[in-house]
């Protein structure tokens, strides 16, 4: 594993860690604090941290050059067919697999993850750093 791809999988973890402290900790802000509706709350966190999602992808982890449209788009597809897809993985998991629920998400979100990395940087690595 080259540096550049080291670097990637360590930024790739921190915009993990971000998206996950926002699709949690903004609606508990929106609720607790400001008094918003639950269900409002999430689906302001999760608009939201689809746009961090990207944003991070592009920009920190994978440096893209290519246009933000065409970049934006590409992943809204993805992050759609991703979504179906791990529910289909969770739902194998579970139902036919006979997993408890609480393993079949681990597994499936722990796949989803590394497939993700393997993708967006498909996606969005048009060129390879530099050894730093």
């Amino acid at each position: 594993m080259s540096k550049g791809s080291a670097h990637q999988i360590a930024r790739y973890g921190v915009s993990a860690l971000t998206s996950a402290a926002v699709t949690v900790g903004l609606p508990v802000l929106l609720h607790e604090v400001l008094g918003i509706e639950q269900a409002k709350a999430a689906a302001i966190s999760q608009t939201t941290a689809l746009l961090v999602n990207f944003v991070m992808i592009r920009i920190f982890v994978f440096r893209s050059r290519r246009g933000a449209r065409r970049d934006f788009v590409h992943f809204a597809a993805s992050a759609v067919a991703f979504r179906g897809l791990e529910y289909v993985f969770f739902l194998v998991l579970f139902e036919v697999g006979g997993l408890y629920y609480l393993l079949a998400l681990i597994l499936t979100l722990g796949t989803s993850s590394v497939l993700k990395f393997v993708w967006y940087r498909f996606l969005f690595d048009g060129r390879r750093e530099p050894a730093i």
